[in-house]
C-alpha cells in the first residue's frame, strides 16, 4: 500500500495577463550609481539591459498583501508580514516558518514595457532616458529656506505588460475548489482593487503612483492541460497583448476567473 497522500492536490493555475497603467507619474526607486551635481536625486528601477524603466513584480505583490493585511485587519501588532492563514494562502511566507497552509498561490512577474510604450519613451520632450524629472521642495518654516530635490518617475500613460499566476491547490478535503473560489480569490481580486485606490512606489500622497488594471480573458491551465498539451492556450498565452485586448478592469475580473474554473 503507497503512503503517498492525495493531498496537496493541484487543480489548476489561473494566468491572469494585461497592462498595468501608469495613471499619474511613478516612482520606484532603484540604485543611484554615481552622484552628478545637479542629477536626479532619486532614480527609477531600470533593466540593465534596455536602460527601460519597469514595475518589479515584488513591489506589486508586496503592496497587494499590505493592503490586503490592512482591509482583514491582520496587521502584526510589530509591523511585521502578517502570517494570518487568509493572507498567507495566497501571498505565502518565509520558508522558515512553518505553515499548513502550503506555498504561496501568487506569482507577480516583473512588469516591462510593452511596444507602445518605448515608442512614446522614445519621442518624449525630456532631459532624461525614457522618463520625466519631478522637482519638489521642502521649505524651512522660518527661513523659508528652499531645499530643491528631483525625483525620476515614470510618464503617465506608461503602459507595462501584466502576468499574474494563481495556482489552485487544495491542502486536504475541506480545501475545496468552491472555498478556493469564494476566499482566495476574491480576496486577491479585493487587493487589486485596493491597489487601484491607493497608490505604487512612493509618494503617493503627493499624487504619484496611481495605476490601474487592464486585463484579458483568464486563462485557467488544468493538470489534464498540462499533460495533453492544449496546444491553443498555450499559444494564446504567446500572443502578444494590446491594450484593446483586455477588456476586463478590477470590477468584473473575479466573475471572468471563476466562470473560467470547473
Amino acid at each position: 500500500m503507497s503512503n503517498t497522500s492525495q493531498y496537496p492536490q493541484f487543480v489548476a493555475n489561473i494566468i491572469l495577463r494585461g497592462k498595468i497603467e501608469a495613471v499619474t507619474g511613478l516612482h520606484i526607486g532603484g540604485s543611484k550609481d554615481k552622484l552628478e551635481i545637479g542629477g536626479v536625486d532619486s532614480p527609477v528601477v531600470r533593466d540593465p539591459r534596455t536602460r527601460y524603466p519597469y514595475l518589479p513584480g515584488s513591489s506589486i505583490k508586496g503592496k497587494m498583501r499590505s493592503l490586503l493585511e490592512y482591509f482583514l485587519g491582520v496587521v502584526s501588532e510589530d509591523g511585521k508580514v502578517s502570517s494570518a492563514d487568509e493572507v498567507v494562502r495566497i501571498f505565502g511566507k518565509s520558508a522558515d516558518d512553518g505553515s499548513e497552509t502550503g506555498p504561496t498561490r501568487l506569482v507577480v512577474r516583473d512588469a516591462m514595457p510593452d511596444k507602445a510604450t518605448v515608442e512614446m519613451w522614445e519621442n518624449l520632450d525630456s532631459e532624461l532616458l525614457y522618463t520625466e524629472y519631478k522637482s519638489e521642495n521642502t521649505l524651512n518654516r522660518l527661513t523659508s529656506a528652499a531645499n530643491p530635490r528631483f525625483i525620476e518617475r515614470v510618464v503617465a500613460g506608461s503602459t507595462f505588460d501584466l502576468e499574474m499566476v494563481f495556482t489552485v491547490l487544495r491542502m486536504n478535503e475541506n480545501d475545496t475548489v468552491e472555498k478556493i473560489k469564494t476566499e482566495d480569490l476574491k480576496r486577491l481580486c479585493i487587493a487589486l482593487k485596493l491597489l487601484e485606490s491607493n497608490y505604487l512606489g512612493k509618494s503617493g500622497s503627493r499624487g504619484y503612483g496611481k495605476v490601474k488594471f487592464h486585463f484579458a480573458k483568464p486563462v485557467v491551465l488544468s493538470k489534464e492541460d498540462y499533460e495533453q498539451g492544449a496546444e491553443n492556450k498555450f499559444e494564446e498565452l504567446q500572443e502578444e497583448l494590446h491594450t484593446g485586448d483586455c477588456p476586463h478592469t478590477t470590477k468584473d475580473i473575479y466573475e471572468a476567473i471563476v466562470k473560467q474554473l470547473p
